[in-house]
């Protein structure tokens, strides 16, 4: 009887872990649940009172190492530690981002570097790009007024987030590395996710609100 009463706790314990599971919104706390209870009721099954029920264990298993993967999926996209030096230097940029909502970034962005002075904006001219100065420096001409810009700077965020033309020609120097993005793939994702075009917006504009504090003229800033 002892035996029985120890085996059938196990059962429901393991459906405990279940049913708070299943009342919790984190995907990762849920499926960590679900693989607690998935261990008690592969305990009942095994210690079961007559004999263990190896059908159930083994599909139970399988379950197991499905949301196990899962899992691990999760873990991946909520770490930084697959990525490169390069990309763990610049998720440092994007305040406010989670780690997966950066990646969703990086499987858009490009990495390139001028090879010789190279426009990435013209003044009243559509852009349809986003670009981040990761390594070296632009010129940037507003009318009379030229002004260079260093790393860690936004190009054409101003046309990004008012969705027009840039105010300001832009002129990457040789050697300069830079990181690009069509802006209809971002506003794509920003479309899918609330949360992602917040974080977007966001960072847009501190960067914008910097070069305003910084800049000595305020036709210095940059569209």
């Amino acid at each position: 009887m002892e035996t029985y009463i120890n085996t059938a706790l196990l059962i429901h314990i393991g459906a405990l872990f279940y049913i708070i599971a299943f009342l919790i919104r984190d995907e990762m706390k849920l499926r960590l649940l679900v693989l607690s209870g998935s261990v008690f009721y592969m305990l009942y099954y095994y210690l079961f009172p007559d004999v263990p029920l190896w059908d159930a264990i083994l599909t139970t298993v399988i379950l197991t190492l499905a949301n196990l993967i899962v899992l691990f999926r999760i873990l991946l996209e909520r770490s930084v530690l697959a990525l490169s030096v390069d990309e763990k230097q610049l998720f440092k940029a994007f305040e406010g981002f989670t780690p997966g909502q950066f990646r969703q970034l990086l499987k858009i962005a490009t990495w390139r570097i001028a090879q010789s002075p190279i426009d990435l904006t013209t003044e009243n001219q559509p852009l349809s790009k986003l670009y981040y100065i990761f390594q070296g420096s632009v010129k940037a001409t507003k009318g009379k007024h030229v002004f260079t810009l260093g790393n860690d700077n936004f190009i054409g965020e101003i046309a990004f987030v008012l969705n027009g033309p840039p105010t300001a020609d832009v002129k990457a120097i040789a050697g300069t590395r830079y990181v690009e993005w069509n802006s209809e793939e971002i506003r794509k994702l920003m479309a899918k996710s609330p949360s992602f075009e917040n974080a977007m917006m966001a960072l847009l504009s501190r960067d914008l609100a910097d070069k305003l504090a910084t800049s000595v003229q305020p036709e210095s800033v940059i569209a």
